[in-house]
């Protein structure tokens, strides 16, 4: 009877392993497959989707994917999908979708940032991180004191940030990509805030008031700008015309910020304040 209860045990046990042995290797393919995370602008309820141009790369020259492969391709605007790669052809990929997924991980209020544009690839780290953080929308701005100032037709350096936007989105499991705006004046888009119920102005002046207590002055917003200006501060005039648009003066404290700090501090807050 001993020994047949220990047979029994050792049974079970091995029984056990396998059952654990085969968790893992679930658990490693649904990681794989998280890592294989590509974006296409395709449009939902269908069956084969192609895809080409850096992705395609990406997937044949870097993942070095195979036909028979599972992957998950996001359209930026909600959908996702699991999809398997059926048919490569030069630098095209061919999926097909096994199935559709509406994911939302996006913030409870729209959050757009207004930055003046930083020197060199500061705003590399600037962009890249507000996706994470989930900002809605980035516009580059063409203030008075801006160090970099960008004419309006930009298109090379706006397509560069758009790619990073994308890259971050994949990163981060983010199914909808920051959209990055055009290059504007201050003195234009300040004038066009009607879509915002809380538009802010991070600035230190002797009115300024404590973010903090801003935020709690303000329960549920659906739209908030925040105003994010150069290291060199905004001028009396464009404070004046800030206050005259009825934007919230408010303070990020004492210390001068760089820009990126700045825009990825108020995205960090706000994100986390109206998500609690």
């Amino acid at each position: 009877m001993v020994s047949t209860s220990n047979h029994e045990v050792r049974k079970s046990r091995k029984v056990d392993l396998q059952c654990l042995s085969a968790s893992r290797l679930n658990e490693k393919k649904d990681r794989r497959v998280s890592m294989n995370r590509f974006y296409a602008p395709f449009q939902a309820g269908l069956k084969n989707i192609w895809i080409d141009s850096s992705e395609s790369h990406h997937i044949i020259h870097v993942k070095r994917l195979k036909t028979g492969d599972n992957i998950v391709l996001f359209n930026g605007m909600g959908i996702e999908c699991d999809a398997e790669i059926v048919e490569i052809n030069g630098n095209k990929v061919r999926v097909e979708v096994n199935q559709y997924k509406t994911v939302n991980k996006e913030n409870r209020v729209g959050i757009d940032i207004a930055f003046a544009i930083p020197k060199g690839k500061r705003s590399h780290f600037l962009i890249q991180k507000c996706t994470e953080l989930g900002v809605r929308k980035l516009i580059p701005i063409n203030y008075a004191r801006s160090v970099v100032k960008l004419k309006a037709e930009s298109s090379e350096k706006i397509e560069k940030w758009r790619k990073i936007a994308i890259e971050a989105a994949k990163q981060c499991g983010r199914n909808t990509i920051t959209e990055i705006g055009e290059v504007v004046d201050f003195c234009n888009i300040i004038e066009n805030l009607d879509s915002y119920d809380l538009p802010l102005f991070a600035c230190n002046q002797p009115d300024s008031n404590n973010l903090k207590n801003t935020l709690q002055e303000h329960l549920k917003p659906n739209n908030i700008i925040s105003f994010i200006g150069p290291e060199g501060g905004f001028t009396s005039n464009e404070i004046e015309m800030a206050k005259r648009a009825k934007c919230k003066l408010i303070s990020l404290g004492q210390r001068t910020l760089r820009v990126e700090t700045a825009a990825i501090a108020v995205s960090a807050i706000l994100s986390y304040h109206y998500s609690v």
